[in-house]
């Protein structure tokens, strides 16, 4: 299982999730700094969701694991993101289901865009600035 799971995380990273940088800035309001802030509050409130979702999957704790996956989906949501929201929303969906099944390759995943969507950022940002 470890195998497969490798796997999928190569694959994730293979596929970067991209954002739509146009309607990002119009959402900023084309305000480059701003938009470093908020990329960094993404990496902090980011992070500190997975690792709620993390938790909840150690201890099986299938409604923390929706409610902590739905929070992510809509904070990554605000960066017009299209696979990492998608992903959340199916770790999510699990959750509410008390499905814990596909939940660590789920987990995985989404972790992976995760931080494959924070560095596009910050890329996008370094190139900006």
């Amino acid at each position: 299982m470890l195998r497969s799971a490798d796997c999928f995380r190569k694959a994730i990273r293979a596929m970067a999730d991209t954002f739509d940088e146009n309607e990002l800035m119009d959402r900023v309001d084309n305000d480059v700094e701003f938009l470093a802030e908020t990329v960094q509050m993404l990496e902090c409130d980011g992070r500190s969701a997975m690792q709620q979702i993390r938790d909840a999957l150690v201890v099986g704790d299938t409604p923390s694991l929706a409610r902590a996956a739905h929070a992510l989906k809509g904070i990554v949501s605000n960066f017009c993101s299209r696979r990492t929201p998608a992903s959340a929303l199916e770790l999510e969906q699990l959750g509410k289901r008390g499905d814990l099944s596909a939940a660590s390759v789920a987990v995985a995943i989404l972790e992976d865009q995760l931080e494959a969507l924070l560095g596009e950022l910050a890329a996008f940002v370094k190139e900006r600035t």
